[in-house]
């Protein structure tokens, strides 16, 4: 009578267990990604860097369930702008280190820039702030047992923003 609810209590402690991993690892590699953003600043490959930095973070087991990940400036209070946001999608079976600037077939990314890193404000002075940039990663969890209520996929949508500081990096 016992044995039904103990094992209903361990695939959700599971289940539980496995998503949290999951959500730790992309906020972290968001986290990572920024933290590359905001070093790379408007250097024409900085885009190839954060996804290069996101891909190496989250491992070939979490890539298979990547959706995307966005890169973006966002304003001074933290929302996105529009029209602002490059999405990359790693290419099935693709490299997520083979990225480059310009786009070459042989990349492991598929990418729409809508905003160069070229075009982000990394200079400070005359009334001018830096750029936020931002970093979405957007993975489908799936749960392992399909047991209910766990069937399906969820989606992990984790953001991360950090102004762009690239001259505070630098060493003379």
């Amino acid at each position: 009578m016992v044995l039904p609810i103990l094992i209903l209590i361990i695939v959700g402690i599971t289940e539980v267990g496995l998503y949290f991993k999951d959500y730790l690892t992309v906020t972290y590699a968001s986290r990572e990604g920024v933290r590359v953003a905001a070093f790379a600043g408007d250097a024409i490959d900085a885009d190839c860097q954060i996804l290069v930095a996101v891909g190496e973070f989250l491992g070939n087991a979490n890539l298979e369930k990547l959706d995307r990940v966005e890169i973006y400036v966002a304003t001074q209070d933290g929302q996105q702008l529009p029209g602002n946001t490059n999405t990359a999608r790693l290419k099935a079976g693709g490299d997520p280190t083979a990225c480059s600037e310009p786009p070459l077939p042989s990349d492991g990314w598929t990418r729409v820039t809508n905003l160069p890193a070229t075009a982000r404000q990394v200079t400070a002075g005359g009334g001018v702030r830096l750029d936020i940039v931002g970093v979405r990663i957007v993975l489908k969890h799936e749960w392992a047992t399909g047991f209910p209520p766990f069937q399906g996929e969820v989606t992990i949508n984790e953001t991360t923003i950090m102004r762009v500081e690239p001259e505070a990096f630098q060493i003379d």
